[in-house]
C-alpha cells in the first residue's frame, strides 16, 4: 500500500528549483537545470533530485543520494512503483529508471498528498522529501556579492516571484546588480546575465503566459512493466560502461507481475 507524506507543496519545489536553476545559469552539472521532462538539481558529486509536472496538476518526485538512500541494496529489489496510481506516466518513468540507473526514490502528488509505495521498516531512500535548496550551491554565488545578504533577500524574492509564476526582467535585475561572474566560487563556461537567466525562467514556464515542461498523464501500470535490478550480483565493473551508454539491460531485471 502507498504511504502518505509530508512534504512541501510541489509549487513550492518547482519554484525553489527554477530560481536555482536561473542563478546558476551557465553552470553544466551545478545547481540546477530546466530540461525537456522537467527540472533535475545536481547534488554537487552527490546525487541528484528530479521534478516533472503531470497532465491534471500532478507530480513526481525522483532522484538518489549516494550516501544516504539505501533502496537499492535491498533483495529482492524493492519496486520503487508498487502501488503507483492508473495516472503515473508509467511508460516513461520506466524508461527514466532505467537510463539513470541509480533512481532509488518515487513520490507522486495527486493534487493534494504525496504519497511512495511502502519500505521496510527504517529504509532511508534519500530523498529528503524534495528537489532540496542546497546552501552550498547558493553560496557559491551569493556569498560573493558585493551585498551577501541583499542579493539572498534578491534571491528569496525571485523565489516568490518564480512561485507567482510572475518572473520578469526587473526581479532579475534586481539579483543581478548584485553579483559579478568575476567574483563567483565557480565559473560559468555561458552567458550569466538577465537575458539568460531569463530564458530559463520561460523554459520553467514561471514567467508570466509561459508554459512549463509536463509530461501527459499514464493509462494505468503496463502489463509488461519491468523492475531494474540496481545491484547486480556479480562484479558491477564487468557491465559499468555499457550501462552508462545504454542503461540496464533487460536481463538485469524483474517482473513484478511474475
Amino acid at each position: 500500500m502507498p504511504v502518505k507524506l509530508e512534504l512541501s507543496h510541489p509549487e513550492d519545489l518547482w519554484a525553489e528549483a527554477s530560481a536555482l536553476a536561473m542563478l546558476t545559469v551557465g553552470t553544466d552539472g551545478f545547481g540546477a537545470t530546466v530540461v525537456p521532462d522537467g527540472v533535475r538539481g545536481d547534488d554537487v558529486g552527490n546525487g541528484w533530485h528530479g521534478m516533472s509536472w503531470i497532465g491534471g496538476g500532478r507530480a513526481v518526485l525522483y532522484g538518489y543520494d549516494v550516501d544516504a538512500s539505501k533502496t537499492r541494496h535491498q533483495v529482492p529489489p524493492l519496486d520503487l512503483l508498487a502501488g503507483g496510481p492508473d495516472w503515473l506516466p508509467w511508460e516513461w518513468l520506466s524508461e527514466m529508471m532505467r537510463r539513470e540507473q541509480l533512481i532509488q526514490y518515487v513520490y507522486w502528488w495527486d493534487g493534494s498528498s504525496w504519497a511512495r509505495t511502502d519500505y521496510p521498516d527504517g529504509l532511508r531512500d534519500g530523498g529528503f522529501g524534495d528537489t532540496r535548496r542546497d546552501d552550498q550551491v547558493e553560496d557559491a554565488f551569493l556569498a560573493f556579492a558585493d551585498d551577501p545578504k541583499a542579493a539572498r533577500a534578491a534571491f528569496e524574492d525571485l523565489i516568490r516571484a518564480a512561485r507567482e509564476r510572475a518572473v520578469d526582467r526587473a526581479v532579475i535585475d534586481a539579483l543581478q546588480r548584485h553579483l559579478d561572474p568575476e567574483n563567483f566560487d565557480i565559473e560559468p563556461d555561458e552567458p550569466f546575465d538577465t537575458d539568460a537567466m531569463l530564458a530559463v525562467a520561460e523554459r520553467a514556464g514561471v514567467t508570466p503566459g509561459s508554459a512549463r515542461p509536463e509530461l501527459p498523464p499514464g493509462r494505468g501500470e503496463p502489463a509488461d512493466r519491468r523492475v531494474w535490478l540496481l545491484d547486480y550480483l556479480r562484479h558491477w565493473s564487468l557491465f559499468e560502461e555499457r550501462q552508462l551508454t545504454e542503461g540496464i539491460s533487460p536481463s538485469m531485471c524483474w517482473s513484478p507481475a511474475s
